[in-house]
């Protein structure tokens, strides 16, 4: 046999070129086919991973109140891995945000999963993604409805439509229960002033010995005004001694320093009454009759020298005549207003778990008066908070909501005059002449520039304290009044500016939904 026939057969021989080719192929198909099992196990951790993430987020939604979106963080990731330790994934938390307001947490993770199949074609593993969003509604809800009752409210059925919108949104809150263990409402109707309940007259946050150091405005005991009169004036005393009235559950504001110290803004913070520190406490509301000259039916509702104890002053002068002590006895001009003056009929209700007492409060309501949003605001305020006058709130704590609902259809209103006392009524403030607000001279607008600030002030106030603030402006009167309504609220989502009557139901029902909200979203 030829040498050269051997060799060419050889090279003409492909029998063992199947048996490499297989063998490369046998890889590639092994990889492609296996990438099935791959997706499979991707997709299986995955879904591994949705479950262990929801419930890593629903057991840490409560800390958001608490804790620092990196502090989360630190305590979410050993928990995720933790509930993934069965399955050979690695899972990064790269992402946070955090919505005190809405009680919202959300995560997201980046998950990278091993493919041991497509490893065999330098495809090693696989990145993907999961997100979940707890948002709970937290165990205890406390709301504070803070309502308008001025005089406008007359207008147009708007008091109508308020008491139905308010009313609708208490049905929701309670959730169809008579009595609930989870949500208190309370209600603060206000005019020019709060009625915080006449049947608080001995409470101890009551200034009862006239020591507050405004207890004795616009009061004098010898008819001569250049001596300083420094009290005390025990209001509730005053008006014991008049036969046809009683204190109709109305106190001042407090005072407001305009200066550094825990004591420095009473009247717009929450600061806790303290007997041993009088101005801390609550001065009960007694405007002063004004001189018989004057003749207003706002305020002219006592003689000068009408009672036997109040004998005639010759050539005194009107403030002399206006602060005299003993005028307060006997009976006075029922036809005004009186030392009551613009104090609305519905009283506070303090938080209550009982539906009932707050449908019947709102329904207790009547327009009059004039408007102070200051008001409302603080006294809503001290209602959800858990310290005296008003305690039936909880503690502050993670478990708990408190919320204010605001709800005006006006702007904040005090009219100065040319008189002696700067203005044409009593407010919670006393006369401009009492420095309280302003000074004898300031123009309305200056007056309910200094109102407004009071009233985000107290908004502030609250909105430090975690409480959440909702407004709501029925066709606001000018850009200052809703700008100030915008301020107060905890965001401008939460802001409400609707412009008919009719209107306010879909709002409180709205906020109220929102309360009720609980839900576990992506």
């Amino acid at each position: 046999m030829k040498k050269g026939t051997i060799t060419q057969r050889f090279l003409r021989d492909e029998r063992g070129v199947f048996a490499v080719i297989f063998g490369i192929l046998a890889i590639v198909l092994v990889a492609f086919g296996g990438a099935a099992v791959d997706f499979v196990n991707v997709q299986n951790a995955r879904s591994m991973a949705q479950s262990s993430l929801d419930s890593t987020v629903l057991s840490l939604q409560p800390t958001i109140y608490t804790q620092t979106e990196q502090e989360i963080l630190a305590l979410a990731e050993p928990i995720l891995m933790e509930r993934l330790s069965a399955i050979n994934v690695t899972a990064v938390l790269d992402t946070i945000s955090v919505d005190q307001n809405e009680g919202a947490l959300f995560l997201e993770a980046r998950l990278t999963v091993p493919l041991p199949f497509l490893g065999l074609v330098g495809i090693s593993e696989m990145s993907t993604r999961v997100a979940s969003q707890a948002t709970r509604k937290q165990l205890f809800l406390e709301v504070g409805m803070v309502l308008d009752n001025s005089g406008s409210m007359n207008w147009s059925s708007r008091m109508t439509n308020l008491k139905t919108a308010a009313s609708n949104a208490t049905e929701i809150l309670f959730e169809g229960q008579d009595t609930s263990t989870t949500t208190k409402i309370g209600i603060v109707p206000f005019t020019s002033f709060v009625n915080i309940g006449a049947n608080n007259a001995a409470a101890p946050w009551i200034d009862v010995d006239g020591n507050s150091s405004i207890a004795s405005d616009n009061f004098d005991d010898d008819d001569d005004e250049s001596t300083p009169f420094f009290g005390p004036v025990d209001r509730l005393a005053l008006y014991n001694q008049i036969n046809n009235a009683q204190w109709g559950g109305c106190v001042d504001a407090r005072p407001n320093f305009e200066t550094s110290g825990p004591d420095a803004h009473l009247d717009t913070d929450d600061t806790a009454p303290d007997i041993n520190d009088p101005d801390t406490l609550f001065v009960p509301s007694f405007a002063p009759d004004t001189p018989d000259s004057w003749a207003t039916w706002q305020s002219d509702y006592e003689s000068d020298t009408a009672s036997p104890t109040c004998p005639p002053l010759i050539g005194a002068s009107d403030r002399e005549r206006q602060e005299r002590l003993c005028k307060y006895d006997g009976n006075i001009n029922t036809s005004s207003w009186g030392p009551n003056f613009d104090c609305p009929s519905a009283a506070v209700l303090p938080l209550s778990d009982q539906k009932a007492d707050v449908l019947e409060a709102i329904d207790d309501m009547d327009a009059g008066g004039a408007t102070n949003i200051h008001m409302g605001a603080i006294w809503g305020f001290r209602v959800v908070s858990p310290t005296e006058p008003f305690s039936e709130g909880r503690p502050y704590d993670p478990d708990t909501m408190k919320v204010l609902i605001i709800m005006t259809d006006g702007e904040n209103t005090m009219y100065s005059t040319n008189n002696m006392n700067g203005a044409s009524y009593y407010s919670p403030y006393g006369f401009p002449y009492n420095e309280r607000i302003g000074a004898v001279g300031w123009n309305n607008t200056q007056l309910r520039t200094e109102m407004n600030n009071r009233t985000v002030e107290s908004c502030n106030n609250a909105k430090a304290a975690n409480i959440v603030v909702y407004t709501i402006g029925l066709d606001p009167p000018n850009a200052t009044t809703q700008n100030m309504l915008e301020d107060c609220a905890s965001s401008l989502a939460q802001a409400y500016f609707p412009e008919l009557p009719s209107e306010l139901d879909d709002v409180f029902a709205d906020i109220a939904n929102q309360l009720s909200a609980l839900r576990l979203a992506q």
